[in-house]
């Protein structure tokens, strides 16, 4: 058994239990029996040994996973030493290469158990390739395993090419395509680099040299064999011609999109006010996107001393939606397929991007950078677009408190590979924000708790890393008041499961709720537990649909499930988990049993067909949908 490596980040074993309990899956903790060192252990330590960016993670053997009534229960290990013995050998000779991982058996609850800390490891030495005990019983697509929102899986091949890239040095913008070629360049965006390059540097020894040459310099693509000059991906970005990139590149694009009211796209039938795309060169796409968000932003009016006309600003400062764009498109992962979303609500500013932050979101704002795109954001930095060092998420801080506004909301996702930025356009505990409060005065709620319910308020629905963004507690602490917020108070509601977990307000933007008082049953709603989300107890909902949900059984037939679901889904599009909570099903029974079924025949659609795995994918009821609803209620 190797020594326990120094760590930065310690965990007890009762604190490893602890968050697993209080935040029912966690993406760097695994519980597992342990009766055994078999390939369901192996393939998490692969998956751990994998992950990019997760700083490997801690197995818990002799830990049982929860049914749907019981937490995780401590069942403790029989022979740990051999158990630890198995494991060490396990690790030299069912992988490709032998991987270390850190064992001690500790004392939790009254049994012993095996806590097993697993390394990232470097991007030079991975994939950690899984064989299994024989080299061919347990391999089957490539035997390299990840973590992922559900677990363990085993990468595809094409899942796997981020793995191998890494290996090289290069990152993803210097891969060269195929089909692309010095003529998918636009001349005119290389005349406007030297125009941008030239006013922060007007000598710049690049200037000098030929348009392919300065190319070459910047490392925007390489010269062929044949003497030809091909970009390679940060080239076409930067400077590509809009058909080339909708031809090489089709979804890097940014989507702007403006909805009415707070929540997304409420109703299918007026999805949005108004949508723009943008789909071009990079040096003309930065500055167009800013002017569109600046101008669609709140104003307000002041005089500054001295001067008799007022001045008409944004109310976000100029540089703060400077600093949220380029770090957009500096940051963003463009191995995704996805489109960059920029959604401007009535009360916020957000931005969705696909790849987490390669620097851990406690370090945001902190000086220094670790890049994902280090060619393009060496240009921006040489055009001046983006801050040196690392300092614009501390600069956005800065300004955005100097106007009296909320700083910025940051949560990465390392799972789903997503990065969402927030910025309110207001101050989170305005005045509006404190009378909006004074209801819950009797619950005597503390500082972050307020703080929580507010942003709930503001943004629909929270999670255990939103909290931590705003107040800076840790994950177990965060969880710890949320679940007060939700079991205690009932003030929210849990949705999702497993690292999707989010909270939602228990009656969403109510201004007259009396938290104490009910006129409905001990779970609050006659939708039953969690029901709420329809609306303030579900009693906006017609009187003969609320009778049909409460006479519903878990034998019921499926035309008087679908007639729920429609009826529901015609009157406001909902999720999924939403459905499953209201007619007391397993959401992924819900989904293959009913939910599929239904939007194969057309009764239902999806709320963003384009998107399938949109993280606020809903569904509607069509025409035909509503022609069956009317003929079989």
């Amino acid at each position: 058994m190797q020594p326990k490596p120094p760590l930065q980040h310690e965990f007890t074993p009762e604190q490893l239990l602890a968050q697993l309990r209080e935040l029912a899956e966690c993406p760097r903790i695994e519980a597992k029996r342990g009766s055994e060192i078999g390939p369901s252990v192996m393939q998490t330590i692969c998956a751990f040994a994998n992950e990019p960016g997760l700083g490997g993670g801690y197995l818990l053997l002799g830990v049982d996973e929860p049914n749907e009534l019981n937490s995780f229960s401590v069942c403790g290990v029989s022979d740990p030493d051999r158990l630890l013995g198995n494991l060490q050998v396990n690790c030299r000779e069912q992988f490709e290469q032998p991987v270390s991982v850190y064992g001690e058996v500790a004392l939790l609850e009254n049994q012993r158990v095996i806590i097993v800390y697993v390394p990232e490891l470097a991007s030079t030495s991975k994939p950690c390739v899984f064989k299994g005990k024989f080299d061919s019983k347990n391999k089957k697509k490539t035997g390299v395993w990840r973590r992922g929102l559900n677990g363990d899986y085993e990468c595809s091949l094409r899942e796997l090419e981020p793995l191998l890239l890494a290996t090289t040095g290069q990152s993803f913008e210097q891969i060269i395509l195929d089909d692309a070629e010095w003529d998918d360049l636009a001349p005119d965006a290389i005349k406007l680099y030297r125009q941008f390059r030239a006013r922060v540097k007007p000598h710049a020894e690049e200037l000098l040299a030929s348009d392919m040459e300065l190319l070459r310099a910047l490392n925007l693509g390489k010269v062929q064999k044949t003497g030809a000059f091909k970009p390679n991906i940060a080239g076409l970005l930067l400077l590509g011609k809009t058909l080339s990139l909708r031809r090489l590149l089709p979804a890097v694009r940014v989507d702007y999109v403006r909805v009415a009211g707070t929540q997304w796209v409420e109703d299918p039938n007026h999805r949005f006010l108004t949508t723009l795309d943008f789909r071009e060169p990079l040096i003309r796409l930065i500055p167009k996107l800013e002017a569109a968000i600046l101008d669609d932003l709140p104003r307000h009016f002041r005089i500054q001393n001295g001067q008799t006309q007022r001045s008409d600003t944004p109310l976000l400062p100029y540089q703060v939606v400077r600093e949220a764009v380029v770090n957009a498109i500096m940051h963003r992962d463009y191995s995704v397929h996805q489109p960059t979303l920029i959604v401007r609500f009535n009360n916020r500013l957000e931005i969705r991007n696909a790849g987490y932050s390669l620097k851990p979101q406690e370090q945001l704002g902190e000086t220094g950078s670790v890049l994902r795109n280090p060619v393009l954001a060496s240009l921006l930095y040489d055009l001046d677009f983006a801050e040196a060092k690392g300092t614009g998420i501390k600069t956005m801080r800065r300004l955005l408190s100097a106007a009296n506004l909320t700083v910025p909301v940051f949560i990465s996702d390392i799972l789903s590979n997503q990065f969402t930025a927030t910025y309110l356009l207001h101050q989170l505990m305005g005045q509006e924000q404190i009378e909006w409060l004074k209801q819950f005065q009797e619950l005597n709620l503390s500082d972050t708790e307020a703080k929580i319910l507010v942003l709930a308020k503001e943004l629909g629905a929270v999670d255990n890393a939103t909290l931590r963004s705003v107040t800076g507690l840790d994950t177990l602490a965060s969880s710890q008041v949320l679940s007060r917020l939700c079991h205690k108070r009932k003030l929210f509601v849990r949705c999702g499961a497993g690292p999707t977990t989010y909270y939602q307000l228990e009656v969403a933007n109510s201004s007259d709720l009396n938290p104490n008082a009910s006129d409905f049953d001990s779970n609050g709603s006659d939708l039953g537990p969690n029901g709420s989300d329809l609306g303030p107890n579900g009693s906006d909902l017609p009187l003969d649909l609320r009778l049909y949900i409460k006479e519903l059984t878990p034998k019921a037939r499926n035309n008087k499930l679908w007639l729920i679901v429609l009826w529901l889904c015609s009157l406001k599009a909902h999720k999924a988990e939403t459905l499953a909570r209201v007619l007391k099903r397993n959401e992924a029974s819900i989904k293959n049993k009913h939910l599929t079924k239904l939007r194969e025949q057309g009764f239902l659609a999806y709320l963003y067909p384009e998107v399938l795995n949109h993280p606020e994918q809903a569904y509607y009821t069509t025409e035909k949908g509503l022609i069956w609803l009317k003929e079989n209620k």
